[in-house]
């Protein structure tokens, strides 16, 4: 249970971090003005795919790693930290926006910490909770 509560903590930062940078990357020059890739009224758009992609990398990462493991549910995994990394996501959004009143700095600080965090918790759980086998009582 430990190993795979770290296969998923470990997945978890490294696609919260990849998703992080493509955030960053695609945001890095917004100062020109509209029209420029990744800014203004289109930047939302982006987020989904970009997500999306980052769910797509997480899950392909999770089954590799229970195979290696020789652990079971792979997919099932990598289904449910995908799912609770988008709720958490969505939590997180919502606390931001409806419940903190910050700064636009610290805004930005506490969502870029937010998107690695979530889906580190996110695969964590979903590892350490997906390999419980219920005994049937068969005979």
């Amino acid at each position: 249970m430990l190993s795979r509560t770290a296969l998923g903590a470990v997945v978890g930062t490294v696609v919260g971090a990849g998703f992080l940078l493509t955030l960053e990357t695609l945001t890095r020059y917004c100062n020109g003005g509209p029209g420029r890739t990744g800014c203004g009224a289109g930047f939302p758009l982006t987020v989904g795919p970009v997500f999306a992609f980052w769910m797509i990398v997480a899950a392909v990462l999770i089954h590799v790693g229970f195979r290696v493991m020789r652990a079971e549910r792979g997919w099932w995994a990598a289904g449910a930290g995908s799912g609770l990394w988008f709720l958490l996501f969505l939590a997180v959004i919502y606390v931001r926006i409806f419940r903190l009143d910050m700064y636009q700095e610290d805004a930005h600080r506490f969502m870029a910490t937010m998107y690695v965090i979530v889906p580190c918790v996110a695969y964590a759980l979903a590892g350490a909770l997906t390999g419980f086998k219920l005994s049937s009582s068969r005979r």
